[in-house]
């Protein structure tokens, strides 16, 4: 994969959690050598995001990191949107907003609206996620085809940042063809790992809730990323819950992949 994360937008609101996508962002700039643009989107006056702006330029500038500014009075959704489909860009970083129970009214978030029509990946960050770091990353695995064409992204990103990846092969499922599918996979990315000469572990948990799963692995081995599919993982549970629930509970930040990506396009055999 070439490039990966050549061009990255980072689109802010006037959320807390806009400051940690900024850190997030410059990191994964200054590591991929990216271009980074910066999109500004404010209901109210032109004058909304001048504390941003001089904050922006102050730690781009100590990063030693060029950055375009841009402006858009709207909706931020549609914004974010429109921009996102001009500039062609390669991942798009939000920060999401902190969401105090879960409840399926997800059509109305401008965040997931964006991961859901973006041509690229998108991270999502919490204002609560903790300081920048990238020693280990979950790799989920779970009983659909589709599951390891995330695998390709979550090795750059480890090559890139020396990270240990931890294979978490999960499912809500404990029969045998479940678990053997899901194990089938996980040997598939282990030798795929180990031909890169990649650290990794390997974790697996069967018959449980796979996001509240997830989510603790991640704490537990104080990841810096899980990478996810925005497409059905596992068969009836991930398109309305599974991704959607971790992008929203997750204080871990988030890395949500499309299988229409035409970079990962038959990846699901390597």
């Amino acid at each position: 994969m070439e490039n990966t994360f050549s061009k990255i937008l980072l689109a802010v609101d006037e959320t807390e959690a806009s400051n940690t996508a900024l850190v997030q962002a410059c990191n994964y700039a200054a590591i991929f050598k990216s271009e980074l643009t910066v999109l500004l989107v404010s209901k109210g006056t032109s004058s909304a995001f001048d504390d941003a702006k001089k904050r922006i330029k102050d730690f781009t500038s100590s990063s030693g990191i060029v950055v375009e500014l841009a402006e858009r009075k709207g909706k931020f959704y549609d914004e974010v949107s429109k921009f996102e489909k001009k500039g062609d860009f390669s991942l798009i970083v939000l920060g999401s907003r902190d969401k105090k129970g879960f409840k399926l009214f997800w059509s109305s978030s401008d965040v997931f609206k964006v991961i859901d029509t973006s041509t690229c990946p998108v991270l999502s960050v919490k204002a609560n996620s903790p300081d920048f770091r990238m020693a280990h990353i979950v790799l989920p695995l779970a009983d659909s085809n589709k599951t390891r064409q995330k695998v390709p992204y979550c090795v750059e990103i480890a090559e890139h940042f020396g990270s240990t990846i931890h294979i978490l092969g999960i499912s809500n499922g404990t029969g045998a063809e479940t678990e053997n599918k899901v194990k089938s996979y996980i040997r598939q990315t282990e030798n795929y790992l180990a031909e890169r000469n990649l650290n990794y572990v390997i974790e697996t948990s069967f018959g449980n809730k796979v996001s509240d799963g997830i989510m603790n692995y991640a704490k537990k081995v104080n990841a810096g990323l899980v990478v996810i599919m925005t497409d059905t993982e596992s068969e009836g549970l991930f398109m309305d819950s599974y991704s959607q629930k971790l992008v929203y509970k997750s204080a871990t930040p988030i890395l949500s992949i499309h299988s229409r990506d035409t970079r990962v396009a038959g990846q699901a055999g390597y």
